[in-house]
This record gives C-alpha cells, sequence and structure tokens, in this order.
C-alpha cells in the first residue's frame, strides 16, 4: 500500500471515529442521506420483456431526500449515447397538422425531477440495455441501467389472402411468417389439419400442391404458433384455381354480308372469364382501333360496320386471362349481295321457241328464277311440273361470280306475253328486276263476240272493229266480201286500225248487209264479218190470263212472243177501262218484264177489259190478248202475310217480348181501319202444337199504316202463337198465324217507339218559328247596334213628318227629321247626345247638347256635320253648323221636278 492510500484510510477511519464519539448533527444528517441517494426505474425489473409494435414508457425516479438538489438528469441508450427530450425534436411543418411530431425515441422531465424515457413504437433494434444518469448535491453521481429485451409477434410478411395457381400445374401456396421466438406452421383445408402425402407438401412457409384441380379450390388457413410464448395465429388464404383459356370449336369460315353490319362471335372459357383481342392475319393490326371495327373485350365479339369486299380474309382472335392465353383464327368471307346487270324487254314470234335472259352477279354466284307477275309462284329449275315446255337454266361462273338464268318457252303463245320478274338469291339476300316479253301475233277478234248491229227507221248507227295484234295492224272495210265502200256518203270510215268504225245512214234495205273488217299486220291478215241488220218491234202478246181477283186489284199473267237476244222485250204496258168508257178513255200502266203483273185502285164489282202490247228498244207492239173481267164486291181485307225468319216456328232475341211484322194486305174496297193480334201460349204434345186457352190475349193496333207490333210482357223461353187480322168497314180478315220462341235468360227492357214521337208537320212549324225568332233577334242587333234593319226602317217612318211649308210644298214623303240612334229621343239621351229640332223660324235648324248629368245639358264644343239623309225620288243636301251654342242647317233639294 502506497502512502497516499495509507493516508486516505487513516483518514477515513478518523470521520468513522469523530461520528462515532460526536452526536450527529443536521448537516451531518444530510451526509448520511446522501450516502443512501440513488435512482429506481419503473417499471421495476432488471430486465423488460416487451413485444415489438408497443409504445412503453420506462421512468428513471431518483431516491433523495431532495429531489431539487437533483440534476443532469439523461437517459443513455444502448450505445451510451444521450437520448434527447421532446421539446429538442422538432421536425418540419408538414410532417404533422401541430408542427411537432414524436420520434421513435425520446425523454420528458417531470416536476419531482423524474425523468421518463418514451417509445412510441417499440422496434427489433431498439432492445439493449439503457441506463438513467444523474447528479444530487452536485457531488454524488447516480446511475440506474435496465435492459429491454423485445419480443417478434407472429406476423405475416408474404402470405397473400388471394392466390391463384393453375390448373394442371404444381404451385406452392406462400405463407412467410415473421415471430421471436420462431414460429411452428401448420396448414388446414376446411378446417381440417393437412399433412404430407403425395398431393401436399408441406414446406417451412409454404404449401406445395402438386397438379393443381380444381377441387382444389377452398380456404386454406396457415397457422402459425410460438410455444415459449403462447402465442398462436392464423391466416385465412383464399385458394382460386386458374384455368387457362380454350377457345370453342367454331367453324372455320364465317360469312358476312356486304353493306350489312356484322357480329363475329368468339367464344372461349376459362377461369377468371378471359378478356379478347382481334388482329387482322394479313396486317397483324389490332382491331380495337380501326375505323368500323369494333371489339367488345368482355364477350369477344368482333363488330364489323358496313362490310365491304376488303373486309374478306383471315382473323385472329385471342383469349387471355391470369392463367395464361388461347388463340384461335378465322376466314371470314365476304357474302356480295346479287345484282342484277341485265334482264331486258324482247319481243318474240307467237308459234316460235322464245328465251328470256337474265344476268346476275354477287357471291357466291347467285341462283337466278324467273317469276311471271300473273302466277303466285316463280318457276322451277329444269321443266316446269305443269307445262313441260317451260325450261329453267342456271349457268355459274364461281370464279367471276356470274350466273345466267334461261327461261326456254318451246312455243310462244299470246298468254305467254306480259311482265316478268328475274329473281336473283344467294345467301346474301336478292334481286329483283322487271322486264317484259312481248309476243308478237298476227290480228285477232277475240275481244269481239258481237257479229250483229241493229238499225231502224234510218237511225244512224256506228260498226265498230277492234283488232288485237302485235305490232297494231291496219283496219280496211268492204261489203258483201269484196265490194267497196269508197264512194257511198252515208258510209263514213273513222281510224284505220288497231280500231276502226263505220258511221252508216241506213236509208233504206241495201244498207242492211254484211260489212268485212280486214285487218293485217306483217305477221298475217284476218277478217271479221259484222252484220247491220233491220230491228223491229215485238210481235202481239197473243194470251193472258187472270190469276188473282180482288175488290181493287187483278193479277195476270202473259205470254210474251219471241224476240231476238239481242232485241229483249224491255216491259209490259196493259191498258184497261171499264165498259162504260172508250179506249180513248182507257188508262194505260208500263209493268216490268216479269212473270206476273197487276193492277191496283179498281173499282169493286166493275167490268173492265184489257189489253197488252209488248216493248223493246224499237218500239211498241200492237195491242193484243184481250180480256174481260168484273171485280168482285167490297169484302172484308185479305188475310195478312206475316214475315217470319223460321218455317215451324220464329226466335226472339229477347227473352220478353217479340217484334211482329207482317205485310199490308189487299183491302178489298175498304180501307184498313185497325188490326187485331192474339197471343196464345203453346206447347208441343205429340208432335202438334196445342193453345193454352186461359193464357191467351188480344190486343188492337189502331194505326192502320202500322207493319210492326212489339208483343210485351212475354216470358221466357216459351212457345207463342200469334194471330194477325185486318179489319175494315166489312169486317174482319181471314188470320195470318205464326209461331216464336222467346229467349232464354232474365227478362229485359227495350223502349220501342211505336210510331212517330211528332208529326212532319209540326216538325216544320217548329223550324219556321224559329227561323223568325232568330231573324227577329238579329234586326233588334242591327237596329241598336248598326242603326239598320226592318224594325229601324219602320220606327223611322213612323215619326217622320212634315218640317216646314217648304217641305209641305214638295210633299210630306220628302220631309226629314234628324236621324236618332233609335225611335225614340231616349236612346239619344243614353248616347250622350239630345237633337233639338227648330223649323219655327222656316229654318231647318237642329241644336245638339252634350249631357253632363241626368237633368244637365250643356252645348257641345265643336262644330258636327251631319250626314244627309237621301229619299226616294229626291235627293237632299244638309249640311249643320255648330258654334257651340246653337246650329244652323241648310237644305237643298234636288228632284225631277227642281230647277236644280
Amino acid at each position: 500500500m502506497s502512502a497516499a492510500e495509507t493516508s486516505i484510510c487513516i483518514s477515513v477511519l478518523c470521520i468513522y471515529v469523530l461520528r462515532a464519539t460526536v452526536p450527529p448533527t443536521r448537516a451531518d444528517a444530510r451526509f448520511a442521506f446522501a450516502d443512501e441517494a440513488s435512482l429506481e426505474i419503473l417499471p421495476s425489473g432488471d430486465t423488460q420483456t416487451k413485444p415489438i409494435g408497443s409504445s412503453i414508457i420506462m421512468t428513471c425516479k431518483p431516491k433523495v431526500e431532495d429531489t431539487k438538489l437533483i440534476s443532469d438528469m439523461q437517459w443513455l441508450d444502448t450505445q451510451n449515447r444521450p437520448i434527447e427530450s421532446l421539446k429538442l425534436v422538432v421536425l418540419p411543418i408538414e410532417s404533422t397538422f401541430s408542427g411537432y411530431t414524436k420520434p421513435p425515441m425520446y425523454t420528458e422531465l417531470h416536476q419531482d425531477n423524474s425523468l421518463s424515457l418514451y417509445f412510441n413504437s417499440l422496434q427489433e433494434e431498439q432492445a439493449g440495455k439503457y441506463t438513467c444518469k444523474g447528479t444530487y448535491a452536485n457531488s454524488i453521481y447516480l446511475n440506474k441501467s435496465v435492459t429491454i429485451d423485445t419480443i417478434v409477434a407472429i406476423t405475416w410478411t408474404n402470405a397473400p389472402e388471394n392466390q391463384y395457381p393453375i390448373l394442371g400445374e404444381d404451385y406452392a401456396i406462400q405463407c412467410t411468417v415473421r415471430a421471436r421466438p420462431s414460429p411452428l406452421v401448420d396448414w388446414l383445408y376446411n378446417g381440417e389439419l393437412i399433412k404430407t402425402n403425395d398431393h401436399y407438401i408441406i414446406d417451412k412457409y409454404s404449401l406445395n400442391i402438386k397438379n393443381v384441380q380444381e377441387s382444389d379450390d377452398g380456404i386454406y388457413t396457415c397457422r402459425a404458433s410460438v410455444l415459449t410464448t403462447g402465442e398462436l395465429k392464423e391466416r385465412p388464404i383464399r385458394v382460386e384455381v386458374h384455368v387457362r383459356p380454350t377457345v370453342e370449336d367454331l367453324p372455320s369460315s364465317v360469312d358476312i354480308v356486304e353493306g350489312e353490319n356484322a357480329n363475329i362471335e368468339c367464344k372461349a372459357h376459362g377461369k377468371p372469364p378471359p378478356r379478347y383481342t382481334w388482329v387482322k392475319s394479313l396486317t397483324k393490326q389490332n382491331l380495337s382501333n380501326v375505323d368500323r371495327f369494333g371489339v367488345n373485350a368482355d364477350n369477344g365479339v368482333l363488330t364489323i360496320t358496313n362490310v365491304n369486299r376488303d373486309d374478306a380474309g383471315r382473323y385472329e382472335c385471342t383469349a387471355t386471362n391470369k392463367a395464361g392465353s388461347a388463340t384461335t383464327n378465322f376466314l371470314v368471307n365476304v357474302i356480295v349481295k346479287p345484282k342484277i346487270m341485265e334482264f331486258q324487254n324482247t319481243s318474240q314470234i307467237e308459234g316460235k321457241k322464245g328465251t328470256i335472259v337474265c344476268k346476275a352477279f354477287g357471291r357466291p354466284p347467285p341462283q337466278v328464277v324467273f317469276k311471271k307477275h300473273t302466277s303466285e309462284k316463280p318457276y322451277v329449275k329444269g321443266s316446269q311440273q305443269d307445262d313441260d315446255t317451260i325450261l329453267l337454266e342456271n349457268v355459274s361462273d364461281t370464279v367471276k361470280g356470274e350466273t345466267v338464268g334461261t327461261l326456254t318457252i318451246d312455243k310462244l303463245m299470246r298468254s305467254n306475253d306480259g311482265l316478268y320478274e328475274c329473281i336473283a338469291q344467294n345467301t346474301g339476300g336478292e334481286a329483283r328486276r322487271n322486264g317484259h316479253l312481248t309476243v308478237e301475233f298476227p290480228p285477232s277478234f277475240a275481244s269481239m263476240p258481237n257479229n250483229t248491229e241493229w238499225s231502224w227507221d234510218q237511225r244512224p248507227v256506228n260498226i265498230s272493229c277492234i283488232a288485237e295484234s302485235i305490232p297494231n295492224a291496219t283496219i280496211r272495210w268492204t261489203v258483201n266480201g269484196g265490194e267497196t265502200i269508197d264512194n257511198d256518203a252515208m258510209i263514213k270510215q273513222d281510224g284505220a286500225g288497231p280500231r276502226s268504225t263505220l258511221m252508216i245512214v241506213p236509208l233504206d234495205r241495201r244498207y242492211y248487209r254484211v260489212y268485212n273488217c280486214i285487218a293485217s299486220n306483217i305477221h298475217g291478215t284476218r277478217t271479221h264479218n259484222i252484220e247491220l241488220s233491220e230491228a223491229s218491234k215485238p210481235g202481239v202478246i197473243q194470251q193472258s190470263k187472270m190469276i188473282e181477283v180482288t175488290a181493287t186489284t187483278i193479277k195476270f199473267e202473259l205470254k210474251l212472243p219471241s224476240t231476238h237476244v239481242e232485241l229483249p222485250i224491255t216491259n209490259v204496258v196493259v191498258r184497261y177501262k171499264n165498259e162504260s168508257q172508250t179506249w180513248q178513255q182507257a188508262s194505260n200502266k208500263t209493268l216490268s218484264v216479269g212473270s206476273s203483273y197487276g193492277i191496283e185502285g179498281l173499282i169493286p164489282q166493275t167490268s173492265y177489259e184489257f189489253q197488252f202490247a209488248a216493248q223493246n228498244k224499237v218500239g211498241r207492239s200492237n195491242w193484243g190478248a184481250f180480256l174481260r173481267e168484273t171485280t168482285p164486291v167490297r169484302t172484308f181485307p185479305n188475310q195478312p202475310k206475316i214475315i217470319s225468319s223460321a218455317t215451324e216456328y220464329d226466335l226472339s232475341t229477347f227473352s220478353n217480348q217479340y217484334e211482329l211484322s207482317w205485310l199490308v194486305p189487299v183491302d178489298n174496297g175498304e180501307p184498313i181501319n185497325m188490326y187485331e193480334i192474339r197471343v196464345c201460349q203453346i206447347n208441343r204434345v205429340s208432335g202438334s202444337w196445342e193453345d193454352l186457352e186461359n193464357t191467351c190475349r188480344t190486343q188492337k193496333v189502331t194505326m192502320p199504316g202500322r207493319t210492326k207490333q212489339w208483343l210485351k210482357d212475354l216470358k221466357s223461353d216459351t212457345f207463342y202463337k200469334v194471330e194477325l187480322r185486318a179489319h175494315n168497314a166489312m169486317g174482319f180478315s181471314q188470320p195470318g198465324a205464326t209461331r216464336f220462341k222467346t229467349a232464354t235468360g232474365p227478362d229485359t227492357t227495350v223502349v220501342h217507339h211505336q210510331g212517330p214521337l211528332i208529326s212532319s208537320a209540326a216538325i216544320i212549324g217548329i223550324v219556321i218559328a224559329v227561323l223568325f225568332i232568330i231573324i227577329i233577334v238579329i234586326d233588334i242587333i242591327c237596329c241598336c247596334a248598326h242603326k239598320t234593319g226592318i224594325i229601324y226602317y219602320v220606327c223611322e217612318r213612323s215619326r217622320r213628318k212634315p218640317v216646314d211649308e217648304e217641305d209641305a210644298k214638295l210633299g210630306s214623303l220628302y220631309g226629314w227629321r234628324f236621324p236618332l240612334p233609335y225611335c225614340d229621343q231616349k236612346m239619344a239621351n243614353v248616347a250622350g247626345v239630345t237633337a233639338i229640332q227648330d223649323s219655327g223660324s222656316g229654318k231647318n235648324t237642329i241644336r245638339l247638347v252634350k249631357h253632363t248629368a241626368i237633368d244637365e245639358k250643356e252645348p257641345l264644343k265643336e262644330e258636327k256635320k251631319i250626314t244627309p239623309i237621301i229619299d226616294t225620288g229626291l235627293r237632299r243636301e244638309t249640311s249643320i253648323t255648330f258654334d257651340g251654342k246653337r246650329s244652323v242647317s241648310k237644305t237643298g233639294f234636288v228632284g225631277k221636278d227642281s230647277a236644280v
């Protein structure tokens, strides 16, 4: 031991001796506590184990008597570097909203001089030994250390939640885990633990799947655990097996039509659904950005707008997804719609072979057929089933895309003439064009069925001849097979073909002969004969027969004379008289041709004589078929005829009513004054009808002009018998009868008007009255508003009187008064102006005053001129001048006796 050390030991020993012998003072006590001063780190413990990422605080607290004597407190990091306090750490303002942020590690001094160490997020590299240092009473140095050990929790560093193996390949499901201590990893599939086998191989941080199948889809669980800490964590991983695209087997070629829009579909399967691209093989150009082309990447449809011929060629479709891609190619053929290049009108000769040719273009070459416009169906290729003389053939050139269609007719007939349609068809559509086949033929008179014309009494007649032919024929006329008619003034020819007319005036019988129409064209000459015959009146009617006689009517049956079919009898004339009359006094009646003829309005109990004549367009025959007959006495009417649509019974459309209709019977000399209707229910018993007498009822129709009557209050689904009798002054007729049945169902009510609600005379009277009222209203309006009309004129004429002696000398007709708005003075007052006429001085003076109130008047302030009234026969000119107080009128007269 050195001398210095020996000296120090002696000094210390002396101090202890003194302390032991001297009572301690306050200062001595301080020195004694200073020896016990220390630092305490909270939380306690020399080693603190904390997980990565956690926020922690370590507080260094001095254990001294007076904490105010502590100074120079600081924390040292694992490399003995001082750790700065928070207030010393300043970051750029953009790093936090306040301009400050907390660093990963910092210290903070508290009021009691304790110093805290903060870790915002503990990191693995921050593990180690940290020391807290301080000075007490400026002489005693204090320090305390703590070791921070970090725990790394289970962390997934490479474990995507969605992973996509490819079908048929090997794939490793990744699950890389980081932890301290090192973790253990195992795998579960759909909740079941996976063990290594031929399909699954468990690696440290992955699960290898051999030859992936679609059944490997599912949720896999990567489970990591740390045995020493007991930490356990699971990571679900959704595995979706992707399938490389495969393109469906589609036709190797696709047809699209020129000028139209086309869609070409490429179909592929894959997982996930693939997206599509299209390129044209020749140019390798992506068609997504090419004009007129469009690609739907989702469904693989290639759209071509307004297809043209250059779009033909080979195209490639590629389907791509995450698993790969697949490519297929198509040959696109552009179909060119047919176009008819040549189809001309043609003229050919009847009886010879005819052909119609039509040339058409298209790709593929079109098929050509023909159709006549008068036929429903086109001709078929080859010979026609219903006419083997017609043959249709096609000759096609696939290189040029042309087809020549030929329709051959072995022997042309006039029926082959007409409009034909050439129809060219291929897969792109069809084209049509019309052409006319003209079959030339010699003249024909087929449209002239009549060979006879008629005339009489030198009546001019036209004989027309129409010659059908192609080309048109020329016509000349001869008589009786060869005589010319050029020099006859009574015969004139109009037209030389194909229509010609002879205008003939037959002065005598030599003009009634056969006229020859001779038509000619380049294909031949034909003759048509027309006979001009003299027409005559019908022959005398030889036989008449009476078939029905009543008190006032008579019916005949006549046997008419035979006539030429072209001169039929048009009507029959009957003349008749009673025995006391001569034939000059007889009555005539013209009847239409029929099986029976009747005359009405005869007198009962009177003998009549009848004669008959037939009439055609030439004239009336002589009277013949004389007949005498006496009408019977007046008696009751004939039996009415009920109109019914059925033979056994009629059916009513209503369940409770029936409309009865009948024809008015012959009254037999006395007018019918009413009808009687009897209705009874009936039943069918053993095939016959029986009346139910207790159901019968009778009603009368007192309007004799009626021919219809509604029978009401009937029972539904019931048979009825109805009898109708007509009545006149002589009694009732025999009844007309019918049966009917009402409809089934509920009763219906239909309102029927049995006769006119108002007579025609009443309607006319109402119309006239309405018109009269309208005229009066209009005249009143004209009188009040326009100072005109009948009322205005009458009122003015009634108010006029002589004005002065001069007017009286000229006659009262020429007197005048100032025209007021209406007939009396009140209307002028209403207008606001009063006219006062003063003729006492011998002058026509009129004053106009304007109303200011009902009983007050004041003169007009301006001059007014009044247009004069002009009377018939004498013109009066009047001018009136107002000076504000009075008016002076000057009148001049001009008349036929006036000097003026």
